[in-house]
């Protein structure tokens, strides 16, 4: 018997285990207690037992929103930490609900009377029972959920497809020009595919191709006499108003929404893609696929959700790197915005977060009420990502009828967001259309309603600067009442506005922009004149001998800063008065309304990612200038400011007094060095509510290797008990006191009093780097040069490279044989025997090339001189546990410790050894791994900053008997228990604490390496 035929045999609950028998499970019909899986409060299921799969349980219920109560069961169950299979079933509706209680898995639906070819793909691959039981089985089940698969095989057609296109546009043009005119025809017949899919394109599944095949049956160019008439003389054009050329496409909507009119671009440049690239534009990449509005319900259907990927993956690697962007797993997205959301409902209902999380996820009415209007801006909005899961968490609350036109109103008057890139702001735009679309229940295409304009909310901005150097964000702006009114006002008739209405009202709204943007520049040369009278007052006034302080360097180097401020102001102003057009992008001008009440009320998203290094050093210098988060602590990798550091200091200018941010940042900004100042600042002024690292977890499996935190907090002064969750889910996860937190120490959590113990080594101890001083091995800038040199090389040469695997505790094990052209001390060699001047001489030119390449000889390497101390201490930069070694004998010196070590050079071979004990107890090593920055394979950076900032007692160093355990550990013994004793009784650790720093270690991690 068929799949097809057995969902259409199925008309109660009675009949699923026929499903289970076809797809080769147990099948059971058994009724399941009802306290087993509900709770008071909660909304109430009967369930049954109808299968079993290797313990795994499948359960049943009776549904009308099958996809829905089949998704919050699964979860339900995950929260309690079970694993099952649920199905819902609508009987009248004839439909079935599938999800799995496995992470974040989706729903899927599925139509019994007229399964769908990709619902029943899905469905045919939870069939059998894989070895390794009822874990393994949820993963594949989850995965037969998942999108990813068609995914992938979509982004790699739709970039090859970009970068044919780009590569051959006939018209000379710069290449960000060239790129970004072929993205936007491929994003504008993207659309159409999901509009395709609604039935809404002359009432023909196959609209599109056919359109195709009938311009090149005529001999005619598909971009000029296809496409051109069909974006700008048909789907943003009312019925009554289009030519009668544009009526031969039939029944096509007028769509609006801005997507459809021409850019500036495409008005600079009159340049068509050629027949040839665009008919393989069809074949190759649109026709491929099944596509589908309704996001993650089809796995084997090309989805909304996918637009993210397609915006990443179309980036320049270049410019990916440049900008930090990465697109955000969706998993993980809809996560961070039911956090947030369960924030802001339990402040502003009153209740517990545990409450207001229930009738978030429940879509509890009176808290839809709640969050309606809530304004919510995401300051660095990529391809929409979390205004999309704001969109649809907002708008699914309350009654399901009225989804779609409660969606046009979430857009309306609740979403914001701005982004440097205009590809992202297009996307993130089309995203939140198709989200539109896929709730409207209109069946003809004279029944659509025009798309809303978003270009007046989601805008093309930098979130961090006014680029015309102008600091306005410490101006009052306080605008008239009046003029903010008229903006709210307007911008919601260009919202819903079309046509020649569409352009008047743009108009207008720029127009009051102007105003609101003068208003600003004239209080803030108000306040500046203020400030510089204020500098004047300084040098006029007595010191403490009554003399007249005059103007002294200090006070000349602020005026002389406020004086330029004030220049450029008025040069604004004035240009802002002859154009009668804002310059740039403004957030109190843009959005004066938002601000009028204090800002928004939830700042939400995932800023760029950016060390230090890889930002113009102008730009960095801007930013420190204007971000007190914002700072440096000593120099070398690992202790530049992330950007992400000043876009969450920006989120919390944005968001109004008892606001909410909730941003996804680098993890390391918990314990690195630069992010002091972030911590003290978050842990003093505001008020944590969650502090989550979620490195590792299902739902973070970026496509890149990071390691993000999740962090919500408001924008308040914290209360005295204020409890910080560790975890994004409410009932999991550790509590911290926030006052456990402040001082700028490094944050540790997941370890409840181990904080504690922290705090106490910091202030009572002294640092390692009071007596010791820690340096990068040796880097060859060229290892295929220098490692395992040819055989024939002057033995005098060779010594044996120490890499970080070769670091055990107490000893090394190098294998492979360096090239070493530097003498006992470290200092480059003048001459070389003539087989080693030989093979160097082969890779000169290689060599003076090299970034570090300073003077010759050619041969030299770099930071040598520590690597070849007499007495020196070497550990392995990345591990999963710190492991240190003493080279302190002759045989030792013969090894040289390349740049994946760290090497601390000391005074004698005691001071080496008894080094070399401490760093390998249990206590050093718990404190160091709570500080490392994490790395993939659960795998820590033990960098010079983690060291030298571990507690060393100065008598540490010259304790004989560490010394006397380090040299027997190095022959074999087991001197753990001893070491942990001495190092102890050193640091003064009371029992607690020895507990506090077990549990945070852990087992004893394996060293596969």
């Amino acid at each position: 018997m068929e799949l097809q035929h057995v969902l259409q045999s199925i008309g109660s609950i009675a009949d699923l285990p026929g499903l289970i028998t076809w797809l080769g499970h147990r099948a059971k019909l058994e009724p399941i207690p009802h306290s087993a899986w509900n709770k008071p409060g909660s909304r109430t299921f009967d369930l049954t037992l109808v299968g079993q799969t290797t313990g795994l349980p499948w359960f049943a219920i009776n549904s009308t929103q099958p996809e829905r109560d089949a998704v919050l069961l699964a979860r339900r169950i995950v929260r309690r930490g079970k694993l099952a299979v649920v199905l819902a079933l609508d009987s009248r509706g004839c439909q079935l609900g599938i999800s799995v209680a496995f992470g974040r898995a989706p729903g899927l639906r599925i139509s019994l009377s007229t399964p769908d070819p990709e619902s029943l793909a899905s469905l045919a691959r939870l069939a059998g029972t894989p070895e390794g039981g009822a874990l393994a089985f949820a993963a594949r089940a989850a995965d037969a959920l998942s999108t990813e698969p068609v995914g992938r095989r979509f982004f790699r057609e739709f970039k090859g497809t970009l970068d044919r296109m780009a590569a051959a546009l006939p018209e000379p043009m710069p290449r960000a020009d060239r790129h970004a005119v072929v993205l936007l025809q491929l994003t504008r017949v993207l659309f159409l595919y999901f509009i395709q899919s609604k039935g809404w394109l002359g009432q023909r599944n196959q609209f599109l191709a056919e359109e195709v095949d009938r311009c090149l049956s005529r001999g005619c160019r598909i971009h000029r006499d296809f496409l051109r008439p069909l974006f700008f003389g048909t789907l943003n054009q009312p019925g009554p108003d289009r030519s009668r050329m544009a009526r031969q496409f039939g029944a096509i909507p007028f769509l609006n929404g801005g997507l459809f009119e021409p850019h500036v671009l495409e008005r600079r440049y009159r340049a068509d893609i050629p027949n040839p690239l665009w008919c393989d534009a069809f074949d190759r990449l649109f026709e491929r696929f099944h596509f589908t509005v309704s996001e993650g319900t089809k796995p084997g259907s090309v989805a909304p959700d996918m637009l993210g990927h397609v915006f990443e993956g179309v980036m320049d690697p270049d410019d990916r790197r440049a900008s930090g962007t990465f697109y955000t797993p969706a998993a993980l997205v809809e996560r961070l915005v039911d956090a947030a959301l369960t924030v802001v409902l339990a402040i502003r209902m009153g209740c517990s977060e545990q409450e207001a999380e229930r009738r978030l996820i429940e879509q509890d009415p009176a808290a839809a009420r709640v969050l309606d209007g809530i304004t919510v801006l995401d300051p660095a909005v990529g391809s929409g990502a979390f205004l999309l899961g704001t969109l649809h968490r907002l708008s699914v609350t309350g009654k399901p009828s009225g989804h779609a036109e409660r969606k046009r109103r979430v857009l309306q008057q609740s979403l914001f967001g701005v982004d440097r890139n205009a590809a992202a702001v297009r996307l993130a735009e089309l995203r939140l259309w198709l989200s539109v679309i896929a709730d409207d229940p209109s069946n003809s295409a004279h029944a659509v309603r025009p798309l809303p304009n978003l270009d007046c909310l989601i805008r093309q901005g930098d979130s961090l600067f006014d680029p015309g150097g102008l600091d306005l964000l410490s101006a009052a702006s306080r605008q008239d009442p009046a003029l903010i009114t008229e903006i709210s006002q307007v911008r919601k008739q260009v919202i819903g506005a079309t046509g020649p209405q569409k352009r008047s009202w743009v108009r207008q709204l720029r127009q009051l922009e102007v105003r609101a943007l003068g208003s600003s520049l004239c209080q803030a040369e108000v306040q500046r004149s203020g400030v510089i009278a204020g500098y004047l007052q300084l040098a006029r006034a007595p010191d403490l001998f009554g003399r007249q302080r005059g103007l002294d360097r200090e006070l000349c180097t602020g005026l002389s800063q406020e004086r330029a401020a004030l220049r450029r102001l008025r040069q604004a102003r004035r240009r802002l008065s002859r154009q009668e057009e804002v310059p740039w992008f403004h957030y109190r001008s843009a959005f004066a309304d938002v601000f009028a009440q204090g800002g928004f009320d939830l700042v939400i998203g995932n800023p760029p990612w950016l060390r230090s290094e890889a930002i113009p050093h102008s730009t960095r210098r801007q930013i420190a200038a204007r971000y007190r988060w914002w700072k440096c602590r000593g120099v070398g990798y690992g202790k530049s400011p992330d950007l992400a550091i000043a876009f969450l200091e920006r989120a919390f200018d944005l968001a109004r007094p008892r606001g909410i941010v909730a941003m996804l940042v680098p993890a390391k900004i918990a314990t690195a060095g630069y992010g002091a100042e972030a911590r003290h600042a978050l842990a003093s002024s505001t008020t944590l509510h969650v502090l989550a690292n979620v490195t590792g977890t299902r739902e973070a499996a970026f496509d890149a290797t990071v390691y993000p935190l999740a962090l919500i907090a408001g924008n308040a002064t914290p209360s005295l008990n204020q409890l910080v969750r560790t975890n994004l889910s409410y009932d999991t996860g550790d509590r911290l006191e926030q006052t456990e937190l402040r001082g700028g120490a490094p944050w540790i959590l997941k370890h409840s009093g181990v904080q504690a113990v922290l705090v106490d080594l910091e202030q009572q101890q002294t640092h390692l780097a009071e007596n010791v001083t820690c340096h990068l091995g040796v880097k060859t800038g060229l290892n295929q040069v220098f490692l395992d040199p040819p055989a024939d090389i002057e033995p005098m040469l060779l010594r044996w490279a120490l890499r970080g695997r070769d670091v055990r505790p107490f000893r090394c094990c190098p294998k492979l044989r360096l090239l070493w052209t530097h003498d006992a001390l470290g200092h480059p060699l003048s001459r070389l025997p003539p087989r080693a001047q030989a093979h160097l001489n082969q890779h000169a030119d290689a060599l003076r090339s090299r970034r570090d390449f300073q003077r010759e000889p050619f041969w030299m390497v770099f930071r040598a001189v520590p690597a070849v101390a007499r007495y020196r201490v070497v550990w392995s930069d990345l591990s999963r546990q710190l492991k240190a070694a003493a080279l302190t004998t002759r045989n030792d010196s013969q090894c040289i410790p390349l740049n994946t070590c760290y090497v601390a050079p000391v005074a004698s071979a005691l001071q080496a050894h008894a080094l070399a004990a401490w760093l390998n107890s249990t206590w050093i090593r718990a404190v160091a791994m709570l500080s490392a920055v994490p790395a993939a394979g659960g795998f820590f950076r033990f960098n010079a900053g983690v060291v030298t900032a571990l507690p060393l007692p100065p008598a540490a160093l010259a304790d004989r008997d560490l010394a006397q355990l380090a040299l027997q550990g190095r022959a074999g013994h087991p001197v753990k228990t001893e070491i942990d004793a001495l190092v102890a009784h050193h640091l003064s650790l009371p029992e607690r604490a020895h507990r506090a720093l077990r549990d945070a270690l852990g087992p004893c991690p394996i060293d596969h390496r």
